[in-house]
């Protein structure tokens, strides 16, 4: 009874909870919320159609940080490390925040500012800081939460993901199908027979025609095609009949668009 005061917190229920980043967990993360009785804002600029279907109707859309970060009690961050997430949690963002917000890291350490986040500690800024990736500067900090980097550290996790990796590397290679790439959209495709091409190519205009007009003039025909894009970057699938030359890779390969192209 008498250290229990050291466990008491506010309830979740009726607070509003800011969420970075809807993809497979953000989503899940944003929706296990929802059923806790706390009001969810969502932000992600790239949400795939997949994720966007698997949301909760009362997750809100937030086009901006500014729009959801002041109304947030509290925020977590679910995104990929890469350059342009680097710090996506710094002074600026944290200032936008309310007095006392509550933040949560669970994804990559670099995606927050330590120092930052320790002078918003200092100030008031935020409350706690629950990370699972501890560093020097943030043990025994009061405020912060560390777990020693716990988030796949279950037998089944580490099965499920040399399963999954396993599996998917083989789509690839087989079939041309993309899942889970960080820096590739995913793009999936069942096989109907025929050959199939597969080409990475730069996500310009007339990417598409200049494939098409190359497929064209070699007499095949497109009996499916996929075309997705991520950023800077996008992926083509082309399923096709007709005979293919031994020239076909290099004409595909030599428009100004492509990167790689691969013939199944």
């Amino acid at each position: 009874e008498k250290g229990k005061k050291q466990f008491v917190g506010p309830e979740l229920r009726g607070k509003t909870l800011g969420v970075i980043g809807l993809g497979a967990i953000g989503a899940r993360v944003a929706n296990a919320a929802v059923s806790l009785g706390m009001e969810v804002l969502g932000y992600d600029p790239y949400i795939s159609i997949d994720a966007a279907w698997s949301l909760s109707r009362s997750v809100q859309h937030c086009v901006t940080l500014g729009d959801m970060l002041p109304r947030c009690d509290y925020l977590t961050i679910h995104v990929p490390y890469l350059p342009t997430t680097r710090h996506t949690i710094n002074a600026q963002t944290l200032a936008m925040c309310k007095d006392g917000v509550r933040v949560l890291n669970f994804a990559r350490g670099e995606l927050v500012d330590n120092a930052a986040l320790l002078d918003a500690l200092g100030s008031g800024k935020v409350a706690h800081y629950f990370c699972d990736f501890p560093t020097e500067e943030l043990l025994g900090v009061k405020g912060v939460e560390c777990t020693p980097h716990l988030g796949a550290s279950t037998p089944e996790s580490e099965t499920n993901c040399a399963v999954m990796a396993a599996a998917e590397l083989s789509d690839y290679l087989k079939n041309g199908n993309i899942v889970h790439s960080v820096n590739l959209p995913d793009v999936s495709q069942p096989r109907v027979g025929g050959r199939r091409i597969c080409i990475i190519h730069k996500n310009t205009p007339g990417a598409i025609s200049a494939i098409t007009g190359i497929l064209t003039a070699a007499h095949l025909n497109i009996e499916n095609m996929v075309n997705k894009s991520k950023k800077d970057v996008a992926y083509t699938l082309l399923d096709v009949t007709g005979e293919i030359t031994d020239t076909l890779a290099a004409d595909l390969s030599g428009i100004e668009p492509a990167i790689r192209v691969r013939i199944l």
